[in-house]
């Protein structure tokens, strides 16, 4: 696709004062685009009027998919027919994967690039690079005579282009993390509700047993008025009583957008001691409640919260392996600092304790101590999990820990100003 014409017609590379303008401007608009969508359309646009290239279009990596899939186009006849997706082994991704900047339409023609490049009707195709990793690749074209760019025309196309990646990159690392904080949430919410499923067994056991026994001898009873009246208010309070587990259940497993209401901090605690009350006292261990009556009413997503202290709850059990043991939760008010006022929730347990080692690392993902053949082995995500949700409620987590004694982890969340109490102390 070498072209030899004494006519072509190329671009006026613009003077140093309207390419430091350019430049700016085009890097100001990149930071006003919040989304991808926006920022594609962007970029093809202005290599677009940049080259005089007429048409453009912008593919970008799938971090899970092993290919990259079609952002943005602008100016592309519908002919050119462009692919939604490049997978990893197109020509054009496997050249530029190489460290190469860039591929202009005088390839030799029996060459993979010339012939994907004439597939999309360019002539000239950019990388978008972060270090040594390929994030994505503009095609621009289509090719003719008159497409033909001057080595300066080049090198300002891709200063654009590498103005463009440090972008494009920060979006895309924002979409990973957003992704693998939702797994992370997800994947840490099927493990605990695989442990409260012991816990949920427990506490409908008593319900239905009421319930059987009531259908059991209502035939034999049916003319004693006493029994049928008793009997029928008890059986139906204990359906009740299963409703709300199935709710709370249901409620907890699936994933939602974090929506505050006002909640009773202390209610929120005893509704998670009966969800592990039964596996405690399997193991012999006491679950203590020292809760203070003075808290306010806190603005909080109910059931992320309650993960997190299950997630708290559940890391103590794991640590007191042997049982024989207290685990104490905690709730009071903090005196106030500067503005905020603060609520903390404490989980202390008399567990093995947590290495001074490992302290550092408790937090970040797949960190894990507990050995791969443990019935509570986890993914390492929980303690993640639950440092994300208290950091998206503008709270902090914190943890002290001795081996050999047990750790305390420490919630904080702030409160509003006006403290009314909402409960009393439970023991």
């Amino acid at each position: 696709m070498t072209f030899h014409s004494h006519n072509r017609q190329t671009p006026t590379l613009p003077g140093s004062k309207d390419i430091v303008r350019i430049v700016a401007e085009f890097a100001e608009a990149l930071g006003i685009a919040t989304e991808l969508p926006r920022l594609g359309d962007l970029i093809v646009k202005t290599l677009s009027q940049q080259t005089r290239l007429p048409e453009a279009a912008l593919w970008i990596r799938e971090s899970e998919a092993g290919q990259f899939r079609l952002l943005a186009s602008h100016g592309c006849n519908p002919s050119s027919k462009l692919p939604a997706t490049l997978p990893d082994s197109h020509p054009l991704v496997a050249g530029l994967s190489d460290k190469a900047h860039m591929f202009q339409a005088d390839q030799e023609p029996s060459s993979p690039a010339y012939i994907a490049m004439t597939t999309v009707h360019a002539s000239l195709c950019l990388a978008f690079r972060s270090k040594t990793r390929l994030l994505g690749l503009c095609t621009l074209g289509p090719a003719s005579e008159e497409s033909h760019l001057e080595e300066d025309h080049l090198a300002f196309a891709e200063t654009i282009a590498r103005i463009a990646a440090n972008t494009l990159d920060h979006h895309l690392t924002q979409d990973d993390l957003r992704r693998s904080s939702t797994l992370m949430r997800r994947t840490d919410r099927l493990r605990s509700l695989e442990i409260m499923a012991g816990g949920f067994a427990h506490e409908i056991r008593n319900p239905l047993t009421s319930i059987k026994t009531f259908v059991q001898l209502a035939p034999q009873r049916q003319q004693d008025p006493v029994f049928i009246k008793e009997f029928s208010k008890l059986a139906i309070e204990d359906i009740h009583r299963i409703e709300r587990l199935l709710h709370e259940i249901l409620d907890y497993a699936s994933y939602m957008t974090p929506q505050p209401t006002e909640v009773d901090l202390n209610e929120l605690v005893a509704s998670c001691i009966g969800f592990v009350s039964s596996n405690a006292s399997h193991r012999g261990i006491q679950l203590q409640t020292i809760l203070s009556p003075q808290l306010p009413p806190l603005s909080l997503d109910r059931q992320q919260i309650k993960q997190v202290l299950l997630n708290l709850l559940l890391n103590a059990l794991d640590a007191m392996p042997n049982g024989n043991g207290i685990i104490r939760i905690y709730t009071r008010l903090l005196p106030c600092v500067g503005r905020t006022s603060w609520v903390q929730l404490q989980v202390q347990d008399e567990g093995c304790g947590i290495a001074p080692d490992h302290l550092e690392h408790i937090f970040d993902p797949f960190f894990t101590t507990k050995h791969s053949n443990s019935a509570s082995d986890g993914a390492g995500l929980g303690l993640t999990t639950a440092h994300q949700i208290v950091r998206e409620h503008g709270g902090t987590v914190t943890v002290e820990s001795r081996v050999g004694a047990g750790s305390t982890f420490s919630v904080n969340l702030p409160a509003p100003d006006e403290r009314t109490t909402v409960s009393a102390a439970r023991e």
